[in-house]
């Protein structure tokens, strides 16, 4: 009996031994199992990739589609390792037709079995090439992407619209996924874009409307000037428009909109276009203005030097013989109603400026 025991002690301890040096050594175990288990090749490399591109992009603003710190990506793809085996040194990169280089590629060293990266897509947009874009213009979105010991790149293609610098789309996205009045308008920092205070003619028309006014110091000046806004556009014989798109029209169809000067000089605009040219004569004196969307609407808003005080203005009205105040009255009972229901957004020109929304020419 005392032999067996001393046999099961030497067994147990030899056991334990073993379990040491295998923790011990454990780097060295595993790496041997695996590369006798599967060894890597590239024939044996099983990938999902699924790109995502956006279907139109809006010139007007381009160059918010190289800043990585913006959600309006060109595209977005994701990889994943449906295989057996990591996937080493996955290289990818993009090119948007003749208007881009090959964007520097990222490099993911590992992607193990099950794991999903997600890649974008910020290229920077040849500015010569796209200010020269007045229409709509398609071209090949080209994603390319390589891994360890492959033979040759794959690449991808996707087909996208370049809008021109006068398009504009509500939303980019798709008519199952618009729950709420934002989702419809997602696309609305591109407004900023739109709203140039330093293109000539905008300039000189804003400084004529307010000659003797102190208009970035003194809170009356300020509001002054949107009266005068108002004023001269119906001097000018200004006349509200209709947009061309109907009730129940998918929100991401296209439309044309016009800058400020285009507006003035004929004499017409949409609700849009009407808040646009008012909020483009007012940065150009210095007042600070913001442009609020409404269910099916777009209200021009100024912002006061001193007090920071709002004072909005229908601008449909220059198309009617009502004094500027009644506008002004207008204007605050209809955001008023839209604030009730949370169906508001205002775009802060100066801050989207900051962000990259700028005027493309």
């Amino acid at each position: 009996m005392r032999g067996v025991f001393v046999n099961k002690a030497l067994k147990s301890v030899l056991v334990v031994l073993l379990l040491v040096l295998m923790v011990a050594s454990g780097g060295l175990f595993a790496f041997t199992f695996t590369r006798q288990s599967a060894a890597y090749s590239p024939d044996k490399v099983e990938l999902d990739v699924e790109v995502h591109a956006r279907d139109q992009i809006l010139t007007c603003a381009y160059k918010a589609y190289g800043n990585p710190d913006l959600p309006y990506w060109i595209a977005k793809t994701l990889v994943k390792n449906t295989g057996k085996i990591p996937v080493y040194d996955f290289r990818i990169s993009y090119k948007v037709g003749d208007y881009t280089d090959w964007t520097s590629g990222e490099i993911y060293p590992v992607i193990v079995p099950g794991e999903t990266v997600r890649d974008y897509c910020w290229p920077s947009l040849d500015p010569e090439k796209i200010e020269r874009l007045t229409t709509k213009t398609p071209v090949d979105l080209v994603v390319k992407y390589e891994y360890k010991e492959l033979a040759k790149p794959i690449e991808d293609y996707e087909k996208i619209y370049l809008l021109g610098k006068n398009d504009f789309a509500n939303t980019s996205l798709p008519e199952d996924q618009l729950y709420t009045f934002a989702d419809s308008r997602d696309n609305y920092p591109f407004l900023a874009a739109f709203i140039t205070p330093t293109e000539g003619f905008t300039k000189d028309l804003a400084h004529s409307i307010a000659g003797g006014l102190s208009t970035q110091t003194d809170d009356n000046d300020a509001y002054e000037m949107l009266i005068r806004i108002y004023n001269r556009m119906q001097e000018l014989g200004v006349k509200y428009t209709q947009p061309p798109d109907a009730p129940g029209e998918p929100q991401g169809i296209t439309q044309v909109t016009q800058f400020p000067r285009e507006t003035i000089e004929r004499a017409s605009g949409t609700c849009v276009e009407l808040s646009i040219a008012f909020c483009g004569l007012l940065e150009a004196v210095g007042v600070r203005s913001y442009l609020a969307l409404i269910p099916g609407h777009c209200i021009p808003v100024a912002e006061l030097p001193n007090s920071g005080e709002w004072y909005a203005i229908e601008s449909t009205m220059v198309d009617s013989p009502l004094p500027a105040v009644d506008a002004v009255n207008a204007a605050a009972q209809t955001l008023s109603e839209a604030s009730s229901t949370g169906d508001i957004i205002y775009v802060d020109i100066q801050h989207w400026w900051e962000k990259g929304f700028v005027p493309s020419w």
